[in-house]
């Protein structure tokens, strides 16, 4: 069944992007905990997926202004 994609109720797009939401979300929780043991590089991982989130939800809101959230 290679190529075969799952069908969900939301447009493959906008399972994409609410998924890679997720795991970013996720990975800053997980910053969080490991800051408090130092090292600047949990500081930059963190600002960078923060960023990451912020274009998510843009192309999300995009979606959602063109209709595209709702369900098939």
């Amino acid at each position: 069944m290679a190529g075969q994609q799952e069908q969900t109720i939301v447009d493959n797009q906008v399972y994409n992007l609410l998924m890679a939401t997720a795991s970013k979300l996720e990975g800053l929780a997980a910053y969080n905990k490991y800051e408090s043991d130092g090292g600047q590089v949990w500081q930059q991982l963190r600002q960078q997926d923060e960023q990451a989130v912020r274009q998510l939800l843009q192309q999300l809101e995009q979606l959602a202004q063109q209709g595209k959230l709702k369900p098939r």
